[in-house]
């Protein structure tokens, strides 16, 4: 423990924001914008100073400002965004302190301004070499110039860096899933979305290709503001109770004297039995969200008049229970009166997988996919992981191996339908085939990650598969090129939980202790970390006062 303190004290919050830390540090996303990054990054950089060295040298007034500028967009925005590098965490509620995505479009202006300096420095470069032969070898001075014109091709080098990871061309998986998550829900139902994610693409679908508007929309995320849930109330018909004067915020003094905002009439919050403003609020040792308290009075209101589905598990803490009457149906769970004991509805999940579901551009490795859209549409997989290991159980085997022989053909890329298929085989004594099954996974995912190589997942996937087949080979050789793949991926980002299970998986597996000892180590410098079960058994200690709960991997 003193070990996790000691490391968690030398992470450094500047370095982070400023260097390549995932989802947020500039530098990475600064020298990939031009080139492949690290040393192919130096000659622009080189190229940009002197641009603006020039332009102050040549004009002050405009050379001076456009520095300004620069520094503005690029240092004054990471020290005013102040991005969330994952070491802190909201303690009251427990939500980490963690940028979910890639923060690089805030720096545009300052991507703009660089280049336009590098290209001030390309005219200086140019008229230096004239000039300066000019006073030497006045015949060689426009064959040079002409052959230092090549540098007006340095925008090919961007453009061949960042074509594939912004052609969205053949790119339909966003139209796809969430044409597949409405087509989960039944007639009229309310469908819960978790964030931007899930949301937008569906909101996407719904307005702009008029596709199964009669599913009302409601975002979690949204619903913590005022605005919204009126919005819900009077334009969408969602059902709420509560009044207008119990719904939009005014500004109120505080006994501290601290303006805050809150309705102007409190409303009774039937499930926790009180009275309550639509605020954020403590109750029972936790605070509660206005998305919290706005769930249960949805589903209270609807009094089972519409179907209610969530795309994600409702959350935890509901004093309605909501996850015990939570039915996998699809890809969204559905709110069932009297659900069975296995909270998963195995035919009609069949039936969406086998007959409904359109998964166009999930094969094609060719479309460009990063971690974040890999993140998304895993659902899919796990769903599907989760349907077939039910039949499995139910022993409806014939149904289980049809949906996962359609499922790894068109979603191949998902490392746990293959395995779920390989122990099958395993268990029916077909060995051959569940080696031919691991052999094409390790194609696909090559294949992925050559299209894709900044994807975690396929880094992680890869290597996976790689140390399992070199276990069933006994090739060490193997089994230490998949490690290094896992190293490599939870390096990259030692604050996923999924890279963080899948490294110490392997490494467990082949008996490397002190190695695992070490990943759990760099896995626990993130206090959010500190409650994962796998750390807390691995390191022998128990959970901080306060630290937040463990996030799941897969």
């Amino acid at each position: 423990y003193k070990e996790v303190v000691r490391l968690a004290c030398d992470m450094d919050p500047d370095q982070d924001q400023l260097g390549r830390h995932p989802h947020m540090g500039f530098w990475s996303y600064f020298e990939e914008q031009y080139s492949p990054g690290r040393w192919g990054f130096v000659p622009f950089l080189l190229l940009g100073l002197v641009g603006m060295y020039v332009a102050i040298r040549k004009r002050l007034e405009v050379g001076l400002p456009f520095l300004t500028l620069f520094l503005l967009c690029s240092l004054g925005l990471i020290l005013y965004m102040n991005f969330a590098d994952g070491t802190r965490y909201v303690a009251a509620t427990n939500d980490a302190y963690l940028e979910v995505r890639n923060r690089d479009y805030f720096f545009t202006p300052a991507f703009v301004f660089f280049g336009i300096a590098i290209g001030m420095g390309v005219s200086a470069v140019i008229r230096y070499l004239k000039n300066r032969l000019a006073e030497t070898n006045p015949g060689m001075q426009k064959a040079i110039v002409y052959a230092a014109t090549i540098l007006v091709l340095l925008p090919a080098v961007a453009l061949s860096k960042n074509y594939h990871i912004n052609d969205r061309s053949r790119n339909y998986i966003p139209y796809v899933y969430a044409k597949n998550i409405l087509d989960s829900c039944p007639p009229d139902a309310i469908l819960f979305t978790s964030g931007d994610n899930d949301t937008f693409p569906v909101w996407c679908v719904q307005e702009v290709y008029d596709y199964r508007k009669d599913v009302r929309v409601v975002n979690l995320s949204l619903l913590n503001t005022d605005w919204y849930v009126d919005q819900m109330k009077n334009r969408y018909n969602v059902p709420i109770s509560l009044s207008d004067e119990q719904i939009i915020w005014y500004p109120f003094e505080m006994r501290s004297g601290v303006i805050a905002n809150r309705p102007l009439k409190p409303f009774y919050d039937r499930p926790r039995k009180r009275q309550a403003y639509l605020a954020p609020s403590a109750w029972d040792g936790r605070v509660v969200k206005v998305q919290d308290m706005m769930v249960d009075e949805i589903v209270l209101e609807n009094k089972w008049k519409y179907p209610i589905c969530f795309s994600s598990l409702p959350y935890a803490e509901s004093p309605l229970k909501l996850r015990d009457r939570a039915v996998l149906r699809g890809l969204v769970y559905q709110l069932e009166r009297n659900p069975d004991g296995s909270f998963i509805d195995v035919d009609a999940g069949y039936d969406l997988y086998m007959n409904t579901y359109d998964f166009s551009g999930y094969a094609n490795s060719e479309v460009y996919r990063d971690d974040n859209a890999t993140g998304v549409f895993m659902a899919v997989g796990m769903s599907a992981v989760r349907i077939t290991g039910e039949m499995l159980q139910q022993g409806d085997t014939a149904r289980a191996v049809e949906l996962l022989e359609k499922m790894i053909n068109v979603y191949p890329e998902y490392w746990q339908l293959t395995l779920e298929f390989m122990e099958l085989a395993d268990a029916q004594g077909d060995t051959a085939r569940s080696y031919d099954l691991a052999m094409r996974l390790r194609d696909t995912l090559e294949a992925f990650l050559a299209s894709n190589p900044a994807n975690l997942f396929y880094m992680q996937d890869l290597g996976l598969i790689k140390t399992e087949i070199g276990r069933r080979r006994n090739d060490p050789a193997l089994i230490q090129e998949g490690l290094d793949l896992l190293w490599k991926a939870f390096n990259a980002n030692s604050n996923s939980a999924y890279a963080y299970r899948k490294l110490v998986t392997a490494l467990s597996q082949n008996g490397r202790y002190a190695e695992r000892q070490r990943a759990t180590l760099q896995f626990a410098k993130y206090k959010m970390n500190l409650n994962d079960p796998i750390v807390k058994a691995l390191l022998g200690r128990q959970p901080a006062p306060g630290s937040p709960p463990p996030r799941g991997g897969n």
